[in-house]
């Protein structure tokens, strides 16, 4: 399977199941999913372009300010996944708030020394793991390790926002953000 084969049934996860992660108890949660691996052109580097993104604008419910959040999903499939592939997330991390790993990976096992290689580095670069063995089942996606917040900068967000998303989804944010001010 290629990778490009992955984003529509992932995107279809991040709007059904993910999203549902995000939302406070007594809060609100107003966001959307975009693929955005080809988002941005050719000058915005290799590893900065996470394959998907999840915008969420929240807040809690007694909270007079709204949260901004970007979550990056690097999208690999069962034999591309490396290494390396934990390292280019990472690098997402100067554009998104959490980084995640997305891995196509049917045979997970925790005592796979891939799969343990894997894991760990997620864990000490404070990078998100997520595996699926089945794309159209969401179900069968499972977070093995819950990205740690990063802090990118606004400049940066906001660069992300104006270059990777689409231009109706930008509309749709900035009316959110005009309605909670």
């Amino acid at each position: 399977m290629l990778e490009k084969n992955l984003y529509e049934p992932v995107r279809n996860y991040l709007e059904l199941r993910f999203r549902d992660g995000l939302t406070p108890p007594f809060g609100q949660l107003l966001g959307f999913p975009a693929i955005t691996a080809t988002a941005g052109g050719p000058g915005t580097g290799t590893w900065s372009k996470p394959d998907l993104c999840f915008v969420a604008l929240w807040r809690y419910r007694y909270s007079p300010h709204w949260q901004l959040d970007l979550h990056g999903f690097e999208v690999k499939t069962q034999s591309g996944c490396n290494t390396e592939s934990v390292h280019e997330s990472l690098n997402h991390t100067s554009h998104v708030h959490f980084a995640n790993l997305l891995w196509h990976n049917p045979n997970w096992d925790d005592t796979d020394p891939r799969c343990k290689e894997i894991l760990d580095r997620c864990r000490r670069f404070g990078v998100g793991l997520i595996t699926l063995a089945s794309p159209k089942d969401a179900s069968t996606y499972h977070i093995h390790l819950t990205a740690p917040r990063h802090e990118p900068s606004g400049d940066a967000v906001d660069d992300f926002i104006e270059t990777r998303i689409p231009d109706e989804e930008k509309v749709n944010l900035m009316t959110w953000l005009a309605a909670g001010r």
